[in-house]
């Protein structure tokens, strides 16, 4: 049976700039990374640390001058996780694309879910789903009606680790 949180104020920094420059990137800990496009990647770090990643890459991409241009978006994005046995159901019932095969490695994928553009985490038996903050109360509403068939509950993002990456971080591709 799954589980639904939102990860409130986990932190979104979004890095643009040349291919080369972002793949010299060193992945912050604690942090997933997915790359978007050549020249973009979206770093999501722990509540409370945007701050410090924005300072960490902007140090990194710091000889690239006007090249590179890194954005706290923490505030523009929202970040539900669905948790355990079943989320991909839920998540089937909300788009109308089936996810990458995973196969035990972390997958980062974009893609329509809840009928609005959305930047995805998938990981064995974990969806994280990033939607703009505007369609945040849409996304749980539709979320949660299709989490009732599989007795799907809402329940607060975990105190410790809400990300679930540990202090390592994740990388995804």
């Amino acid at each position: 049976m799954p589980n639904l949180f939102e990860v409130k104020g986990a932190a979104k920094v979004r890095c643009f700039g040349q291919k080369s420059a972002l793949d010299g990137l060193t992945q912050p800990a604690g942090t997933l990374i997915g790359r978007i496009t050549d020249d973009e990647v979206i770093f999501v770090g722990q509540p409370g640390t945007a701050a410090a990643l924005v300072e960490d890459l902007q140090g990194q991409l710091a000889s690239e001058g006007n090249a590179a241009l890194v954005i706290d978006h923490t505030d523009g994005w929202s970040f539900f996780s669905l948790v355990g046995e079943g989320c991909e159901e839920v998540f089937a019932r909300e788009a109308n694309w089936k996810l990458p095969v995973s196969d035990g490695a972390p997958v980062f994928t974009v893609g329509r879910v809840c009928h609005v553009a959305g930047k995805l985490f998938v990981r064995p038996n974990r969806i994280d789903i990033m939607t703009g903050a505007e369609v945040h109360l849409h996304v749980r509403e539709a979320l949660n009606h299709a989490g009732h068939k599989v007795n799907m509950h809402e329940i607060e993002a975990p105190a410790v680790d809400p990300i679930g990456v540990g202090t390592e971080g994740v990388t995804v591709s």
